[in-house]
């Protein structure tokens, strides 16, 4: 019988908001180890932030000045990055965990195969998201051919860009807890028209139940995604 090994927790964002640029050059780093390195959860929260995926979408991008609360406009960096997807806002107040694990070497049904099942990943992610949420009482919904997390075919919560390097996932999910929505008015997210972004917090409390802190709504989501996540020993 081989041993369950879920990955280990890295918690970027202990000390505060994590600079893009750097998180982005330690998911490098660590894609770069071997394969028999640990696998790892990074947890992160990022500053307003846009990010353009594989399939581009800098023409949805319509400024990229941010106006904080109770501050002043602050010039929003756009990142080019390797995952799939097109245009992403991060900012506080959102959940964001990159995934750092041997796809192929993980238990079935994601591991199967001589390379992983990288869209079977994705799902994944989109389903610890969906019972995260479940846990605080608001029911979500996937939608078939459009990636994330949404409450309907037009109102969309969570979101996910993943890549493979070297066997190893990077990239990950962002679930919006408190995450002003303002931001999001910067681009068409997603490159996808029509659609309304929305936090847990906006969502529970329209429904007159309790706001949990950003620090448990992670607390559940990583719980969530080790529960799912097992490299085969």
């Amino acid at each position: 019988m081989t041993a369950r090994r879920g990955p280990e927790v890295v918690d970027l964002a202990a000390d505060g908001l994590c600079n893009y640029a750097e998180t982005q050059a330690y998911m490098e780093q660590l894609v770069a180890r071997p394969p028999d390195a640990p696998d790892l959860l990074l947890c992160a929260e990022h500053p307003p932030t846009l990010t353009v995926g594989r399939r581009g979408g800098r023409e949805h991008i319509r400024g990229t000045q941010f106006a904080q609360p109770g501050g002043s406009a602050v010039e929003v960096p756009i990142y080019e990055v390797a995952r799939g997807g097109s245009v992403t806002w991060h900012a506080p107040g959102q959940v964001v965990v990159y995934p750092i694990v041997q796809l192929a070497r993980q238990e079935g049904p994601i591991g199967r195969g001589t390379l992983g099942d990288l869209p079977a990943f994705a799902r994944l992610l989109e389903t610890a998201m969906q019972h995260a949420c479940a846990a605080f009482g608001l029911d979500t919904c996937t939608r078939e051919g459009f990636a994330g997390l949404w409450l309907d075919d037009r109102t969309k919560i969570g979101s996910l860009g993943v890549a493979i390097r070297g066997g190893w996932t990077w990239h990950g999910l962002a679930l919006n807890v408190s995450t002003e929505l303002a931001g999001f008015e910067l681009a068409t997210h997603c490159g996808l028209q029509g659609v309304r972004m929305t936090t847990l917090w906006q969502e529970l409390d329209s429904r007159a139940l309790p706001k949990p802190p950003l620090a448990r709504v992670r607390a559940a989501v990583v719980a969530e995604l080790q529960a799912r996540l097992a490299r085969r020993s």
